[in-house]
């Protein structure tokens, strides 16, 4: 009877904490972007969260430099430490464009504290050039 009543309560607070998780991951975040641009090219993305007291919390930064065809080079991206209150380098992605075969090659590399240099985890990448939109996100 015991184990009866215990299995039950068990059951019960698995479906209460199941139900808080689902409720959670529904919930929108109501994120809100700054895009600045110079001659029609994106230079650099801030991404704010508007927490539940309306005030806009920095996120993430990303900042474009572009090659002579016109076409994203490098992207930088920047988290924001509010404990020191400045942006700290997250990744660097450098980028590279094979028309013939229409490619886009990439080497992506997170910050190292130790070094200063984007030299940790680097891993080479080849996404499709109908992909290249996707560098603004």
């Amino acid at each position: 009877m015991r184990t009866q009543i215990l299995s039950k309560a068990i059951f019960t607070l698995l479906l209460a904490v199941m139900c808080g998780f689902a409720a959670q991951a529904s919930s929108p975040r109501n994120y809100l972007y700054d895009t600045k641009e110079e001659n029609g090219l994106i230079v650099s993305k801030t991404i704010f969260l508007q927490s539940d007291n309306g005030m806009l919390d920095k996120q993430v930064k990303y900042e474009f430099a572009y090659g002579a065809n016109g076409k994203v080079s490098v992207k930088k991206a920047y988290r924001w430490n509010a404990m020191v209150e400045k942006w700290v380098p997250f990744y660097q992605a450098e980028y590279t464009y094979d028309e013939k075969n229409n490619e886009i090659q990439y080497v992506y590399g997170l910050w190292n504290n130790k070094t200063n240099k984007y030299d940790m985890n680097v891993q080479n990448m080849v996404i499709p050039f109908s992909n290249y939109n996707e560098i603004f996100s």
